[in-house]
């Protein structure tokens, strides 16, 4: 076993438990709180995506994410970010503003952008250190101070750890975070 397999199987699933999400959710749960206090299903979704494109193309590369093509400034909110570290206010304007189908499009574009690069890798690459706060000065936003705490321990780590961590274990935390609210709506509206 190599542990370049081992994260590769982790990025792929990630993709799948996001977009298995995605072809699930109804309009209605797309953008409604479950529970007080929570992020809208729909907004987890989408930031699971951005986190996805942030880490590899930002983070690690420090080049261009997808969303920072016209077609996707025009359709996600800009202060919205890649969704840590953003008020909620600002979190929920994104279920507003982008939909279900938005999301499917750019995650299914985010997907072989990310996995050509992963396929580019190898285990000595994987170990490179990651330059985070001097790729993050490229994009405005991205240090301010809320959204730098956010991910500032994520500094000077190799590689691997940044697909193990935001890539991986992050997205599965969303992953469920996503499926206990979603399941609180369904058996709020199946008691009605």
């Amino acid at each position: 076993m190599r542990g370049t397999d081992v994260l590769k199987m982790l990025l792929s699933g990630s993709f799948n438990m996001i977009d298995e999400r995605l072809s699930a959710v109804t309009d209605r749960e797309w953008s409604e709180r479950a529970i007080p206090g929570t992020s809208k299903p729909g907004f987890i979704l989408w930031h699971c995506a951005r986190i996805l494109d942030w880490t590899i193309h930002s983070a690690i590369e420090g080049v261009p994410e997808v969303a920072d093509s016209p077609k996707w400034q025009a359709r996600f909110p800009r202060e919205a970010l890649y969704g840590a570290g953003i008020p909620g206010a600002v979190a929920d304007q994104v279920t507003d503003a982008t939909s279900q189908a938005d999301t499917i499009e750019y995650l299914h574009e985010v997907k072989p952008a990310v996995m050509a690069w992963f396929g580019r890798q190898n285990e000595e690459t994987l170990d490179t250190i990651t330059a985070l706060k001097s790729n993050q000065q490229k994009h405005p936003g991205y240090l301010d101070p809320d959204v730098w705490a956010a991910v500032e321990d994520l500094d000077g780590l190799p590689w691997w750890q940044l697909l193990a961590r935001p890539s991986g274990a992050h997205i599965r935390r969303h992953a469920g975070e996503y499926d206990v609210l979603v399941e609180t709506l369904r058996a709020r509206t199946s008691a009605r």
